[in-house]
């Protein structure tokens, strides 16, 4: 059971950190070019998430959270794959 459990963590953070860190790399270059140029994002700190209520009035008028770029980021992903994947099976029948 321990060692199923410290997998569980491990695999979990893992995970976590990498679909956290695509979505937000994606929504980074997404969300610029979608609002040409009138909204970007902040910075990724992951000390600084916890913070987020207390930071939000020190945030620029035109600067979109982190967590809303991962959203909007893994958003594009899933539309993303779900076009090219019809667009795949169309090709094939």
């Amino acid at each position: 059971m321990p060692a199923s459990f410290l997998t569980e963590v491990l695999i979990r953070g893992i995970f976590e950190v990498v679909l956290y860190g695509l979505g937000y790399l994606v929504g980074w270059v997404v969300v610029p070019i979608f609002s040409l140029g009138y909204y970007s994002v902040e910075p990724w700190d992951f000390s600084s998430r916890k913070k987020s209520k207390s930071r939000s009035a020190q945030r620029l008028p035109k600067q979109i959270s982190a967590d809303a770029a991962c959203g909007i980021g893994l958003a594009t992903l899933a539309v993303t794959a779900t076009i090219a994947f019809l667009m795949w099976r169309a090709a094939g029948a």
